[in-house]
């Protein structure tokens, strides 16, 4: 195509003609090299809206928020990052947090104190240690700086821990902060 459309255009200077091989692989050199470069085009284009990037453009867009979650289902990642660019200043509503929050990849339990500027942030997947962390340095960028919240991965329910048969005497004993009773699994 480019090949062809080179031709036509050089043809009226009579350099390429067909008793001049070297002229020609030079030509078609050039031209497999455009080829080559439209097709990079095309895909940098691709990749750069996030409706349709796959690859790298998700992952550029990723790191600007934290690291890229690869091993997350492309489509997955596009929702994540529009719920996250579609964030303004007026989002600081209880469905504009959820909406960050789920931005983020966490699925958790939204409980509101309103008399005390408080939120309560219990997850409700199971997350990996690096998961949490991420999703903690995320959750802390997003709350609004004059409510404090909690943000709880407890893994271990009532069950779990009537099933290490310590009595409370015994759980007291173990001088736990309520940060790691909150962490326990």
């Amino acid at each position: 195509m480019v090949l062809e459309s080179m031709r036509r255009a050089l043809a009226p200077l009579l350099i390429y003609r067909p008793n001049a091989p070297y002229l020609r692989v030079e030509l078609r050199t050039y031209a497999d090299e455009l080829e080559r470069l439209y097709a990079e085009l095309d895909a940098m284009l691709a990749e750069r809206f996030i409706a349709t990037a796959e690859d790298s453009g998700l992952r550029e867009y990723e790191e600007l928020f934290g690291p890229a979650c690869d091993t997350l289902p492309t489509q997955m990642r596009r929702e994540r990052l529009l719920k996250r660019l579609s964030l303004g200043e007026g989002d600081f509503t209880p469905a504009g947090i959820r909406q960050a929050l789920e931005s983020c990849g966490l699925a958790c339990t939204i409980t509101e104190f309103p008399a005390l500027n408080r939120l309560n942030l219990v997850a409700t997947a199971d997350y990996t240690k690096a998961e949490q962390a991420l999703i903690r340095r995320e959750v802390e960028k997003m709350i609004p700086p004059h409510i404090e919240y909690q943000l709880v991965f407890r893994t271990l329910t009532w069950s779990g821990h009537d099933a290490r048969n310590k009595t409370f005497a015994a759980l007291d004993g173990d001088s736990l902060t309520w940060e790691e009773i909150d962490s326990l699994e």
